[in-house]
């Protein structure tokens, strides 16, 4: 049976940032120099960080795919003669942009796509791109930059895996009324990928009508790589007749079979087109294990907690997160709430054919397994009510003992989450600071499971930082981390160029930047809320800019968390 207890000690996390803070330097990555946003997901051995950029700067755009005879385009370019031979000034390059990505779904099918992601990896301040599924444009000698591509995981081997849209094509067709229209399309949305020596190993579904859909989280160093993917078509869909219907010419219409089977994907109107396909089919945790080269040499479809009976033809699901050394998988799976009719999803640990709940449902109404770490530390967080609200708590399973710990963070009523564990049982995550508030804020969060110590990650930087940490997502076992950080930077337009006010000075903004925290050796704390005797406080203010969490801030919390805990 599994075991569940809570770790009491919140004076202790909370006080501990007194006397253990600033212990890391914080570096910006480059990749930050690429789009508006960037958000790393995992850091190897090595300290490669894989990092998603989101709006990158200068876009593509195709001047051959605009109709410069619209209204709109008339209407909103400044200069139209020289946007027609792609010379875009600043104003209609940014309405151009802002006109493409408006409809995502480009239902017309005649519009250029443009990714609003991109993925990459950053090695020594240097950020090599994973193009996933994209190819090099033979006009430009260059990507296309027209499909979304994610970087969730990667090895120590540097590894990358991930998912990634289909590249994007035209089809030049002639109408049965005798117009011509030149579509833009592509062959599968979200299909797991694995970049092995600078090549993508494209990491098919299971079950690929109409492209299915395949998702990769997590590799480890046997090149085992989880994730998830469709399965079996549910008994009452519709979707292989669809497809039947595209690739017969007499029933499909006047259009491509490749635009006819584009638009079964925009069934649902989802801007991935995962809903769709979610609908329609099975979808189970699956290992791919590659060779050395990146070969597939078997694919396993993982199991689900829950039984489904005989005659049941609801579709359900379970997804691997994270896969450690020893090849036991953690995430996800479709579970009986309860012993109710509802199905919720549960945190689970997959073994062999062996797939184990980790959460009671008595007291938890969801929850989901984020890592795992080589000695059987399992890290997540489950749902359940803080005084009749919902919230988040992260928890540390130990698979050899079956116990589950739910640590105190910030405070009773904080949402938390693990993202990470290191071999040497530190976790990271983020987690909300404040109290009764709709929209509330994170830092990022350390907890040593060896001492049972939690403190804010902003404590562990120095004082005077103009960083604030918002989420740690990853940690390698040198105790290095990567990290979102929000700070105040100049503004910079499309072409990545700061942007300047009518006097000429940097317009600053508040942006989520990439950062990696390098453990500092020996590094003590600043008090960053005591002055010298004698000295004058208005001329040695060194509260931590960044953080925003000095003594009275903790005390505070020490105060909510007292007065919680007597509550409940």
């Amino acid at each position: 049976m599994n075991k569940t207890r809570l770790a009491a000690f919140a004076f202790s996390a909370l006080t501990i940032s007194l006397a253990n803070a600033a212990q890391y330097n914080v570096v910006e990555l480059e990749a930050n120099n690429i789009g508006v946003n960037t958000f790393p997901s995992d850091i190897n051995a090595s300290g490669q960080i894989a990092v998603n950029v989101s709006i990158p700067y200068n876009p593509p755009i195709d001047a051959s795919l605009l109709n410069f005879e619209s209204q709109t385009l008339i209407d909103g370019l400044t200069d139209i003669e020289a946007a027609k031979i792609g010379n875009y000034n600043d104003a209609d390059y940014t309405f151009l942009y802002a006109l493409l990505t408006s409809d995502a779904n480009n239902e017309a099918l005649t519009l250029q796509q443009i990714a609003d992601r991109h993925a990459y990896v950053e090695t020594n301040n240097n950020s090599v791109f994973i193009p996933g599924f994209d190819v090099l444009d033979e006009n430009t000698n260059d990507y296309t930059f027209s499909n979304d591509t994610l970087v969730r995981g990667m090895n120590d081997s540097g590894t990358t895996v991930g998912s990634s849209f289909d590249v994007f094509y035209t089809i030049d067709y002639t109408l049965e009324s005798g117009t011509d229209i030149t579509y833009v399309v592509n062959d599968f949305y979200s299909r797991a990928f694995a970049t092995v020596n600078n090549t993508t190993i494209e990491l098919p579904p299971i079950d690929d009508t109409a492209g299915g859909l395949s998702v990769a989280y997590d590799v480890n160093n046997s090149n085992q790589v989880v994730g998830y993917s469709t399965t079996t078509l549910l008994d009452a869909s519709t979707l292989q007749t669809s497809v039947d219907n595209c690739n017969d010419d007499d029933i499909r219409g006047d259009e491509p079979a490749e635009v006819c089977l584009r638009r079964i994907n925009l069934v649902a109107s989802s801007t991935t087109g995962e809903k769709s396909l979610k609908f329609n089919f099975q979808r189970r945790g699956t290992i791919w294990q590659l060779d050395n080269q990146g070969q597939i040499i078997s694919t396993k479809e993982l199991g689900l907690a829950y039984t489904p009976e005989e005659d049941d033809t609801n579709g359900y699901e379970s997804k691997a997160l994270a896969i450690n050394d020893n090849g036991v998988a953690v995430g996800d799976s479709s579970g009986q709430y309860r012993d109710t009719n509802f199905i919720r999803t549960f945190a689970a640990i997959f073994e062999g054919d062996t797939v184990t709940e980790i959460t009671d449902d008595q007291t938890y109404t969801s929850s989901t397994a984020t890592d795992i770490n080589n000695s059987g530390l399992v890290v997540g967080s489950a749902v359940r009510q803080v005084n009749g609200i919902s919230r988040s708590k992260f928890f540390v399973h130990d698979i050899n003992t079956d116990e589950t710990v739910f640590p105190e963070d910030f405070f009773l009523g904080s949402s938390s989450f693990a993202n990470a564990i290191n071999d040497a049982g530190i976790v990271v995550g983020k987690g909300e600071i404040e109290a009764g508030v709709s929209a509330r804020r994170s830092h990022a969060f350390r907890f040593d499971t060896n001492a049972s110590e939690f403190i804010n990650m902003n404590d562990l930087i120095q004082c005077n930082s103009p960083y604030t940490l918002v989420n740690a997502t990853s940690i390698n076992d040198d105790g290095v981390v990567a990290a979102s950080a929000l700070v105040r930077i100049p503004s910079k337009n499309i072409f990545g160029e700061v942007v300047l006010d009518s006097n000429g000075d940097e317009v600053i903004v508040d942006r989520i930047i990439s950062v990696r925290l390098e453990p500092i050796a020996g590094g003590s704390i600043e008090d960053c809320d005591v002055t010298e005797p004698g000295d004058d406080e208005s001329d040695n203010d060194t509260d931590r800019q960044g953080a925003g969490f000095g003594l009275i801030s903790l005390l505070g919390l020490i105060v909510i968390a007292i007065r919680r805990r007597i509550k409940l």
